[in-house]
Parts: C-alpha cells; sequence; structure tokens
C-alpha cells in the first residue's frame, strides 16, 4: 500500500506552538516517501527526498532540542513495556516493540538492559497486528543516572523486518541512540538520532521514544499510541488497554 499523507492537524502530544513546524514536517515527509518508496525509487524521487532532508533540517534539530527538556526522576522500570518510536518523517505511524527491561538499582541510579521485540503493524496501522516478529533486540546494560536518565546505543547496524515497519513495509537497516528519562515506573521516554541507510537514508534527529507499562503482548494500549515524552512530564500514558488483536 503506497503511504497517504496525515491531515494537517497536530497529534494529541504535539504542543501547541509547535504544530505548524510538526505540520511541515509531515506533510514534505509523506509526499517524499509517496515519491521515494514507489517501486525503486528513481533519481528524481531521491532528489525529492533529500529535498525534504535538507529544507527540514533545522526543524528536526529544533524538534529534538524542544524533547530534550523532560526532566525525569529515578524509579524502578523493571517488566514489561510499550515502546513506540515516532520517526521523524512519520511520527503518527511509529515503530513498536514489547520492551522486556531489567533495571538493577544502586547508590547512585542504576544499569538497565532491555530486549527489544518489535511487533507487527499493517500499513499506515498503529493497533494491528502487533504481534511478534522478526529477531528481537539485545541493548544494554548501560549505567542510569541518579537523576533517571540514560542513553541506549545501538551502534551496530541492526536489521527490523519489513512487518514492523508501518511507514513504507520495507525492511529497515539504523544504527540507533536513545536518550532516555525515566518519568515514573510506568513510563520512560525521550529523543531518538542515528541513521537509517535502509530502504532509504534518513537522519533521525528530531525522532522520539516512549514506553509505557503494559500487562502483557496481549493487552496493548490502543490509540493514541504515545511515542513522545508527555509535555508536563509524566502523565497519560496512552490509549485504554485492550486485546491487540480488536483494538484499532
Amino acid at each position: 500500500m503506497m503511504p497517504q499523507c496525515p491531515n494537517p492537524v497536530p497529534g494529541p502530544l504535539t504542543p501547541a506552538r509547535h504544530a505548524p513546524a510538526a505540520w511541515r514536517l509531515r506533510l514534505f515527509g509523506c509526499a517524499a516517501l509517496m515519491a521515494a518508496t514507489t517501486g525503486c525509487p528513481s533519481p528524481e524521487a531521491e532528489a525529492k527526498y533529500q529535498s525534504f532532508l535538507d529544507e527540514t533540517e533545522e526543524e528536526r534539530e529544533d524538534a529534538a532540542n524542544v524533547k530534550m527538556d523532560q526532566g525525569g526522576s529515578l524509579a524502578d522500570i523493571n517488566g514489561d513495556f510499550l515502546l513506540a518510536l515516532g520517526a521523524v518523517i512519520a511520527p503518527e505511524t511509529p515503530l513498536q516493540f514489547y520492551a522486556t527491561v531489567t533495571f538493577t538499582p544502586s547508590a547512585d541510579g542504576g544499569m538497565v538492559a532491555m530486549i527489544l521485540q518489535p511487533l507487527s503493524l499493517d500499513p499506515l496501522a498503529t493497533t494491528v497486528p502487533r504481534v511478534p516478529v522478526g529477531d528481537a533486540l539485545s541493548v544494554g546494560p548501560v549505567a542510569v543516572t541518579a537523576a533517571g536518565s540514560f542513553e541506549l546505543p545501538i551502534e551496530e547496524p541492526v536489521m527490523v523486518t519489513g512487518m514492523a515497519n508501518p511507514i513504507t513495509g520495507s525492511d529497515i537497516v539504523a544504527t540507533l541512540n536513545l536518550s532516555a528519562s525515566i518519568q515514573s515506573e510506568d513510563l520512560f521516554c525521550g529523543t531518538v538520532t542515528g541513521m537509517v541507510t535502509a530502504p532509504l537514508m534518513l537522519d533521525l534527529t528530531g525522532s522520539t521514544f516512549a514506553a509505557v507499562r503494559v500487562p502483557s503482548v496481549d493487552m496493548l494500549p490502543g490509540d493514541p499510541i504515545q511515542s513522545v515524552c508527555p509535555a508536563g512530564g509524566a502523565g497519560e500514558t496512552g490509549g485504554e488497554s485492550g486485546d491487540s488483536g480488536t483494538t484499532g
């Protein structure tokens, strides 16, 4: 299915003062994706995509800076989470992972490690079918500060199956760094940097993520899927929990 551009309205977690930049990123990004993902990318399509990256570089950097200032606290985040990663080019159709988190506290913070299992998503979908698919990613352990922040790097290129890519349906190859802040026992979130090298080159600066505690992979929150830190710190954690096979 060919990607379709979203309506130009701010998402439920987008502060109103940043809405114009968000609309521009979504609309320009969607147009670039539609040109670049129809069959084999042509030189003209790749040129349009590169033009999008050049024209929105400052806005993507601004988005990253705005969402970095989210505070944080040290809390026990052991357990299972739905981690949604909103790529700067298509934030309303985030990639989703079932994250199993191991947190070991210490006197000055702690250590955290996690296993990220990709979840399948239909093209442009956010809630279906969401079943485990492809290889899981093991990351960490990394240090957590006394303020509850940590950096989670994935320095070696990793591949996420196209079945977990609701944006284009193509396999993704990327390196990532998640700059995270623990908001509560039930939520950690932050910004994402790195590079996608397939199916197209994409600087991920301006991307965000959020991880919300869930009971199990069979009981995931519905729309809206949270993929950004709440504007006021810890707070809303996405839609109502329910059977992932029937939410939508």
